[in-house]
Order: C-alpha cells, then sequence, then structure tokens
C-alpha cells in the first residue's frame, strides 16, 4: 500500500524477491470514509488488529484480527473504516517484479479473502512473531510457504484450533523441526520426536503435516538433501556425502537426490549452486 497520510507503511526486513511491511493508521489523523488504493505487485496481508472494510468491484467484506487477503497488481482496491471501531493494522508481504510471472498463476485463482486454515494460522503466527534476522532464506521460506497455504487454502478446510490449542501445537511442532534442523543426519524417528515433545506418534504426524505441510519423514529428507547439495558444491565426493547427510544407501540416496532437484548428485559436486527448488516426491 502506498506510503501516504493517513497511512503509515514500515518495512520491517526485505530480501531481494520479498520485503514484510506493517502498516497502521497513526493515531490523531483523521480517517476519509472510503479510500482507494491500485495494488503495484502481488500480496499477501494479514490483519493484526483492528477492522476495516475491503471493496472489489462489486462487493465488499468486513475483515477483523486474523483475516488473510491478497492484492494483485492492476487492481484498485476500496478500503473502508467504520466509526467506534479500532481501525486496521496489518503485515504486508510483498513479492518483487522478478517473481511475479511465477506467482501470477497462482495468485489469479484465489478469492480475494482467503479462507481460514489451520496451517494458515499457523503461519500467521510465526509472521507476527517475525523478526529481521541475518538469515535472509527465513523470509523467502516463510514467504513461499505462505503462497502455498493460500494457494492450498480451500483444499485444507478442516475444524479450526482453538487459538491455546494452536499455540500449544505449535510450539510442540515448533521443538520438533529444532531438533531435526540442528541434527538431520540424526537417525530421527517419529516415536522418539513425538515422545520428545509429549505428543502421541499419531496425533504429532497429523497435526506435523497439518501445520508444516509436510509429513515429518519427508520434512526431514528435504533437510538432508539440501544439506547435501552444500557438501556437493563444496567438493565432497557423493558417497562421502550420503553418509554425511544421514542416507545408508547409495543407490536410494541417488534416486532421492535426483528426484528432487531433476539431477544426480555427481552433476552439482563443486559446481554452482543449482537454481531449482525441487520437491520430496
Amino acid at each position: 500500500m502506498l506510503d501516504e497520510a493517513p497511512f503509515r507503511v514500515r518495512t520491517l526486513d526485505e530480501t531481494d524477491y520479498v520485503s514484510l511491511a506493517r502498516f497502521d493508521h497513526p493515531s490523531g489523523r483523521a480517517l476519509t470514509d472510503t479510500e482507494e488504493q491500485a495494488a503495484e505487485r502481488y500480496q499477501i496481508n494479514i490483519v493484526e488488529r483492528g477492522w476495516f472494510q475491503l471493496g472489489f468491484g462489486r462487493g465488499e467484506t468486513v475483515l477483523g484480527p486474523g483475516s488473510v487477503f491478497v492484492s494483485r497488481p492492476g487492481e484498485t482496491y476500496r478500503y473502508s473504516h467504520m466509526r467506534h471501531l479500532e481501525p486496521d493494522t496489518c503485515l504486508s508481504l510483498g513479492f518483487s517484479a522478478s517473481v511475479a510471472r511465477e506467482l501470477e498463476s497462482i495468485f489469479n485463482r484465489l478469492t480475494l479473502v482467503i479462507p481460514m486454515t489451520n496451517r494458515l494460522a499457523f503461519l500467521r503466527l510465526r509472521l507476527c512473531s517475525y523478526a529481521a534476522n541475518d538469515v535472509p532464506m527465513l523470509l523467502d521460506t516463510l514467504a513461499c510457504d505462505l503462497v502455498d497455504a493460500v494457494d492450498n487454502a480451500h483444499k485444507d478446510r478442516r475444524h479450526l484450533y482453538r487459538p491455546e490449542q494452536l499455540n500449544w501445537y505449535a510450539q510442540r511442532v515448533g521443538a520438533a523441526r529444532d531438533m531435526m534442523d540442528s541434527s538431520p543426519d540424526d537417525q530421527h524417528s517419529l516415536w522418539h520426536l513425538a515422545s520428545q515433545v509429549a505428543m502421541s506418534p499419531f496425533l504429532f504426524a497429523r497435526v506435523f503435516r497439518e501445520l508444516i505441510g509436510l509429513p515429518p519423514h519427508k520434512y526431514l529428507i528435504r533437510l538432508r538433501l539440501q544439506r547435501a547439495r552444500t557438501l556437493l558444491e563444496s567438493g565432497m565426493s557423493v558417497t562421502d556425502v550420503c553418509y554425511a547427510v544421514g542416507f545408508n544407501n547409495l543407490s536410494h540416496f541417488i534416486r532421492t537426490f535426483r528426484a528432487y532437484f531433476g539431477t544426480v548428485p555427481s552433476t552439482l559436486k563443486a559446481s554452482r549452486p543449482a537454481r531449482s527448488h525441487g520437491r520430496v516426491q
């Protein structure tokens, strides 16, 4: 959104591909009944607090705390504020023009206001507590996860967790993920991870998949493959990398690596980082 009265926009963090900003209405500034603004880029917006009415075309929707809506370049939206209700404060995740072509087909099939899911609520918690850091990939990863979550929101709708229940699950899933992130080469088991965070393995597996978007074993495989790419590019041999990242079978490692990156490990050895993001099969 434009940085002009009565809006105040503060950039919280940015990378080459995405920026995170908070916009609100400073106290003391008069709010007009309705304002129109044209979006300049693709954005995912989250209402942190307050209320407003969002209009597009002939439609009008009242949004409040926790609502998630998107913006598409070239579209003009109407923003109306209601008397006696706190004006909105929103987080906006904006994408650069360099990735616009990749986002176009996804955003064009989305509804303006995204239906809430447990995964989206979990990512909203993470984004609202986000603090700028020295790891640019963290914001990029969060952005990619959010795009995937809004794209799948209509398929992922289930019974929504209560806020205190979501916080409880988020803490435990986060702790389990930290264990895998810190040592992906360890032979983590579903049962051990679940017991470490005081959950049954069946509940843990379901909640992890729902909040993270991948089951635990595929999340671990992704970590190992990303670590493997880094080691290969440093010059380590394919065989040494296989066992260093936690695989126990060389041929299985090569097949899995090829399915994820689209190439065999030997082609990445001591080469520049591959641009393919890949996916776990």
